[in-house]
């Protein structure tokens, strides 16, 4: 691998260059990392939320006579259920298309701008100038009122 500004070969597990200090961008771990976290935060909302409506079923069944509201609160719970799961595959399906068609943009908590200056060299920097003193510079204003027009 080469670094982006200096061209200097580097070592992949380097997050900055040896020699000029710049950060090296890693381009497809970000989308990977996300496409994971989204799949697998899928896969655990589905089957703990399938895991606790048989379990609520089991004991409502047990504690009530009548079917029809556990029927009911079932048929809720579900719909709820299927539509977080909907909107998980939702996010899922627009990253895919992203990653497609190559519009892809990182999330701002992965964004980073990688602003570089160049170094300043010596003929470079202004000339040194003496700080104002604040008192030199108000007896200095005061100065040039004249006295008969206060």
């Amino acid at each position: 691998m080469y670094c982006e500004r200096c061209g200097k070969q580097i070592d992949e597990a380097l997050n900055f260059c040896n020699a000029c200090g710049a950060q090296l961008r890693r381009d497809d771990s970000g989308q990977k990392s996300i496409l994971n976290t989204l799949v697998t935060a899928l896969i655990v909302v589905t089957t703990t939320g399938l895991g606790v409506l048989i379990g609520i079923l089991v004991i409502l069944l047990d504690k009530l006579q009548k079917p029809e509201p556990v029927f009911i609160f079932a048929v809720i719970y579900l719909m709820i259920l299927f539509g977080i799961c909907f909107m998980i595959m939702r996010q899922v399906s627009k990253l895919i298309d992203a990653k497609l068609s190559g519009k892809y943009v990182e999330p701002a908590s992965q964004q980073q701008q990688l602003v570089q200056l160049p170094p300043r060299t010596t003929a470079q920097l202004e000339e040194y100038r003496q700080p104002a003193s604040v008192t030199d510079s108000t007896t200095r204003t005061l100065d040039k009122v004249p006295i008969g027009e206060r």
